[in-house]
């Protein structure tokens, strides 16, 4: 069976979420989580312009939804939320590594793909990333363009299990 592109975009999705999982690493989707991270973002300026006495980093940090933006300061959330409005498209993960052992501690738009040779547009997105100082990361997993795969029918018993 032949794996068209968009299949194999979802399992690279499904490896790379569990290739984050395995590592202890705290992620969010963009295409699944954006417009939840941008709601919880205005959110929290809203609280904030309610009650200016309190930093809006404070909101960041105490507000429900941080397992969610992953930010640590208003500025960063404002800089993630910022970047993704104009290249979403192009970015599938951010990933946090907060483990303090001998893995560095990072902060990462992941881009996932089955080869090295990335899209331009995602090349683009990319270099608009670091020109802002925001690490970028590719997950890139080999995936088959085919399968194999067969089906087998399942006759009844004729002693009882």
């Amino acid at each position: 069976m032949k794996i068209n592109s968009e299949n194999a975009k979802k399992i690279l999705k499904v490896c790379s979420e569990q290739y984050f999982t395995d590592n202890g690493w705290k992620f969010f989707s963009v295409e699944r989580d954006f417009d939840k991270v941008v709601k919880l973002s205005e959110d929290i300026n809203r609280q904030y312009l309610s009650y200016p006495s309190i930093s809006r980093d404070w909101y960041v940090q105490n507000a429900g939804g941080k397992s969610t933006h992953l930010c640590d300061t208003w500025d960063e959330l404002k800089k993630i939320v910022d970047f993704l409005k104009e290249n979403k498209k192009h970015i599938d993960f951010y990933v946090v590594n907060e483990k303090d052992d001998l893995n560095e501690k990072f902060k990462a738009f992941f881009v996932i793909s089955s080869s090295k040779d990335l899209p331009q547009e995602q090349i683009d997105a990319i270099l608009n990333a670091q020109k802002q100082n925001i690490q970028t990361m590719a997950f890139i997993s080999k995936i088959p363009e085919e399968i194999e795969t067969s089906v087998l029918q399942i006759k009844k018993s004729e002693k009882p299990i």
